[in-house]
């Protein structure tokens, strides 16, 4: 009896081995997904719908040719696995609010309404706001294809968002099981990159005893203008940021494994920066330690530069863009307040970095670069509130989840597994409050207003117009709106209240 059941699975085991995809397919098609945005730009801004349609052709099959002849064909990627990474993403996006089914942050009343406005007005479009004609101005790359998707319908909009987002995270962490060897290893992996986060609820505990006024509906707020984002929190408050960052930690992580060239990491930063502009900061460190190193090594090939070449060039529009009238929104040194900037780093990064620096199979460099940054990221602020810290860190937090998933999946002595095991349960309890959260509160009403109309009526934190918008006399290039988004609002934006989390908004 013994003897067929070993069959049965080693022909079952076979059969999944057959039941694959080359993981350079799929690293090919989320490099002309960004592709794809950065041209769709174009349209956004009054390029010639011709143009616009040749180059959304074009441009992505071209990087997507050069990914998948730059990676290996060795690697590949089970369909379970790739069904399971799908899965695992579409839960998670439709439990922080997309498609309308749950309750979304806040946050969404802007980006419901930015998605609203590219979908229903013909581009380009302008705004008239403080007195002159103003344009969109943010990273608008996660809204393109589904705002062409939807259209002026809003279940289309809100379906075809899901939809986008899905395929991006589900990609995402597909590839990064090719990191990963073995079934075990692969789902601690998952397990870990999806729950990690930093000891909140500790901080919250001891906010809670010190000011007796803990926010305990979103307890990353607990070190005040201080803040390391869950993963979780991430996917519902943010997701353009996450997946931008993610993409450039996984493209690292590909080179540093020797899965991938450092062209496509090189080619991900220009890509993936009309989604957040924010992650590239996180991800310069990375980039200058890769640069040096295939320098000093010969480790790179004329097709490195190509694929880095074309996507930068692609992207050049994007960072124009991006830039326009950007010096508006400031930033600057931020004095740390000390104690709380101490109990950060004691609660949100040594607990995990300290293992890792006395791990000699870790990746020295990385982990080194990555505390660096977290030590020094809270020291310096862009705009009005913690962006920069909170976005910025989501490529290093990365990179030290997946190093700390690799550290817990090696351990043999109980008490470095009870350490593991101890730190990835408390640092899942921020994951478990947002998700809790989208339980108890009634799913996010449509918009009725435009982003101008929404604007000083959200509930959480209004900020100067700069913050999204640029004087069309801003832009290097002259812009001529094909329609005006009318200044005529609704009496109320939302059909229905949006519960407002107390001192909970990210930002818009």
């Amino acid at each position: 009896m013994t003897r067929p059941l070993a069959q049965i699975a080693a022909a079952y085991d076979q059969h999944m081995t057959r039941a694959s995809i080359p993981l350079r397919a799929l690293a090919a098609m989320l490099v002309a997904l960004f592709a794809l945005d950065n041209v769709l730009l174009l349209g956004l801004l009054g390029q010639s719908p011709s143009i616009v349609a040749a180059l959304g052709l074009l441009a992505p099959a071209v990087l997507a040719f050069l990914t998948w002849k730059a990676i290996g064909g060795a690697h590949r990627v089970s369909v379970p696995t790739i069904a399971l990474c799908l899965a695992v993403a579409a839960i998670l996006l439709v439990l922080g609010g997309e498609g309308r089914l749950f309750y979304a942050t806040a946050d969404w009343q802007i980006r419901d309404a930015v998605l609203a406005d590219m979908g229903k007005h013909r581009w380009p479009f302008d705004y008239w706001l403080d007195g002159k004609s103003q344009l969109l101005r943010a990273p608008v790359g996660m809204y393109l294809v589904p705002a062409l998707l939807g259209g002026a319908s809003q279940i289309g909009r809100d379906w075809a968002l899901l939809a986008h987002n899905a395929l991006v995270l589900g990609l995402l962490l597909a590839i990064g099981s090719a990191l990963f060897e073995g079934r075990r290893t692969r789902w601690i992996a998952l397990i870990v990159f999806v729950a990690f986060s930093g000891l909140d609820i500790i901080g919250n505990l001891i906010n809670q005893s010190a000011t007796h006024a803990a926010n305990w509906e979103h307890i990353e707020r607990w070190a005040g203008g201080y803040q390391y984002s869950s993963h979780i929190t991430q996917i519902f408050w943010v997701p353009q940021h996450g997946f931008a960052g993610w993409t450039a930690a996984l493209t690292y992580m590909l080179w540093r494994k020797g899965i991938a060239p450092i062209g496509l990491f090189a080619a991900s930063l220009p890509l993936v920066a009309l989604w957040s502009p924010f992650a590239l900061f996180g991800a310069l460190p990375f980039a200058i330690y890769a640069g040096v190193s295939v320098l000093l090594s010969g480790a790179w090939s004329w097709r490195d530069v190509l694929i880095c070449g074309i996507a930068a060039l692609l992207a050049v529009p994007a960072l124009l863009y991006l830039s326009a009238d950007a010096a508006s929104v400031g930033g600057g040194l931020h004095p740390p307040v000390a104690i709380t900037y101490v109990l950060l780093l004691a609660l949100e990064v040594i607990p995990f970095l300290l293992p890792l620096l006395r791990d000699k199979a870790a990746d020295r460099p990385t982990v080194l670069i990555a505390g660096t940054c977290l030590f020094l990221m809270p020291l310096w602020v862009i705009g009005m509130n913690n962006d920069f810290e909170m976005r910025a860190s989501i490529v290093p937090l990365a990179l030290l989840a997946v190093a700390f998933a690799e550290w817990g999946s090696r351990q043999q002595s109980g008490g470095q597994k009870a350490w593991f095991i101890l730190l990835v349960a408390l640092g899942s309890v921020t994951g478990f409050v947002e998700m809790a959260r989208s339980f108890r509160l009634a799913p996010s009403p449509a918009p009725r207003c435009s982003l101008a109309g929404a604007w000083h009526r959200q509930t959480g934190m209004v900020v100067p117009h700069a913050s999204y918008f640029a004087a069309r006399s801003a832009f290097p290039v002259k812009i001529d709106p094909a329609e005006r988004v009318s200044s005529t609002q609704p009496a109320r934006c939302w059909d229905q209240p949006w519960h407002r989390l107390r001192h909970g908004q990210e930002r818009p």
